[in-house]
């Protein structure tokens, strides 16, 4: 039944080059050996692209986690196996020197976020930021 449904759901050359093939684990293995190494490739690329990515001063944290976790999700799609710690670890690490006093937080109370509560947590945190964003002050003399 798996070799008819793989069969099925096939590119009518592939469904040619396949037919003979006896059983399921036969036809996944040959399609393996043919597509394997883009997966590589693609699992290349969108590490470059996560461990490439910084967030810029004073951009949005949302879109910066958001896009973190899109990178997150591509990987383990393609079979890249990133615990849930180091996860939250990753995306940390890429966060702006403004978000230092959350970092230092989140270390000294060991606290324990999944990524929807760290993107929920950083939010927060922005906010703050921005409230306590420094006044510049002007010198005027008198002439």
């Amino acid at each position: 039944m798996a070799r008819c449904y793989i069969l099925a759901s096939m590119a009518n050359v592939l469904q040619h080059q396949h037919q003979s093939m006896g059983s399921a684990y036969d036809m996944l293995e040959s399609l393996k050996e043919m597509f394997g190494e883009q997966n590589r490739a693609a699992k290349q690329t969108a590490m470059k692209a996560l461990l490439n990515t910084k967030m810029a001063e004073g951009s949005s944290v949302r879109d910066h986690v958001l896009k973190m976790m899109s990178l997150l999700n591509e990987l383990e799609v393609l079979g890249a196996v990133i615990d849930k710690e180091s996860q939250v670890e990753m995306v940390l690490q890429t966060l702006p020197d403004s978000f230092q006093q959350f970092r230092l937080n989140y270390n000294m109370n060991k606290m324990d976020l999944s990524l929807a509560k760290l993107l929920n947590e950083l939010q927060a945190a922005e906010s703050i930021i921005k409230q306590q964003a420094p006044v510049v002050a002007l010198n005027v003399e008198k002439a």
